[in-house]
């Protein structure tokens, strides 16, 4: 069997595996993700004269008095805004179904031919569906987040250990790797780090960016629940390129309810910090490093949304740069590294 067929079969059948256990795999994506953030810091703190666990307590502390201050300035005001939501949510939900409803029946009644108007009817329609469908899979994916945010209580603990025997792990690992592919394999796995440390690093200054920013604006609009849909919009922001389109409903329903002259604001909001982060702060802090088409990105996304849901949307795109690696390698024949 030639190098290629082997580490083919070897890739495919952990594709395999992770579509049977995905559900599973959520705490150690977290995991994965939280050790990829932190390992900068906990090799600076290294650096410095302490030893790995020492370092990577150090850095859990720091990180744990940052998020709760961040919690203890942010967090009443979001209780606050979540509690008014579900006060109001019933009452606006009506509101925009009658706008709606009065939409069409403007379209409805301009006078048309009637294969025309007949025409019209069925997109009408069609475009309701749409709109309807779009809104549950909206809440069936926030419904879905929060669900998984119970996995972020022990990501933690697999982080630690991550950042902790990582060496020892990939070192185990690589003596089950043939001796003369040994190489290889450790070549790949450099080429995959790259790119997911591009990945994950800059998609975290980005979301952080992409949160405030729509806060800060709809704060200035005096769009009611900012902070909650800026929450909303750095979290989505994670899935590319329909991350913005999800965060981006919510807030036009609820500037919808205030006026038309207000959801046009909102759009022009969110096309603005789209084009910040894809303009100036994603070349920065991501560049090429993933090395990824945007027609493969959606591609990825679709396809990782079909297959495992919310989760699916959160790991296509490191996925996808893990078989574009492999790709590069395979099809240009990257000699072998000793």
């Amino acid at each position: 069997m030639s190098r290629g067929i082997w580490w083919a079969l070897v890739f495919a059948g952990i594709l395999f595996f992770l579509y049977r256990v995905g559900t599973v795999l959520t705490p150690f994506l977290f995991a994965i993700l939280l050790a990829y953030i932190l390992y900068p810091l906990v090799v600076a703190v290294e650096s410095r004269g302490a030893s790995r666990v020492a370092a990577i307590f150090l850095v859990y502390a720091f990180c744990g008095v940052a998020l709760g201050i961040v919690f203890y300035l942010t967090l009443p005001n979001l209780l606050r805004e979540l509690e008014e939501m579900a006060r109001k949510l019933p009452h606006q939900a009506v509101q925009l179904e009658e706008l709606g409803q009065d939409a069409v029946g403007i379209f409805r009644r301009v006078e048309l031919p009637t294969t025309i108007q007949e025409a019209v009817d069925n997109l009408l329609a069609r475009v309701q569906q749409a709109l309807e469908r779009l809104a549950g899979r909206v809440m069936q994916i926030l419904l879905d987040l929060f669900a998984n945010i119970v996995s972020l209580l022990i990501s933690p603990v697999l982080a630690f250990y991550l950042l902790r025997d990582h060496q020892a792990m990939r070192e185990r690992a690589l003596r089950y790797v043939p001796a003369r592919y040994r190489g290889d394999a450790q070549y790949v796995l450099r080429e995959v780090n790259v790119a997911l440390n591009g990945f994950f690093r800059g998609q975290l200054w980005i979301c952080l960016f992409v949160g405030l920013f729509i806060y800060g604006g709809l704060a200035l609009l005096k769009i009611p629940y900012a902070l909650f849909i800026g929450l909303l919009a750095g979290l989505f922001d994670i899935i590319p390129y329909f991350g913005p389109v999800l965060g981006f409903l919510p807030a036009a329903a609820l500037a919808l309810s205030q006026s038309p002259l207000t959801v046009l604001w909102v759009l022009l909001l969110f096309i603005a910090a789209n084009q910040i982060e894809n303009s100036l702060i994603s070349p920065w802090l991501i560049g090429d490093r993933v090395g990824l088409h945007p027609l493969v990105v959606i591609f990825a996304v679709l396809v990782g949304g079909y297959l495992m849901g919310i989760l699916g949307l959160l790991i296509a795109v490191p996925v996808a740069a893990i078989g574009r690696v492999l790709l590069d390698f395979f099809l240009l024949r990257r000699p072998q590294v000793k």
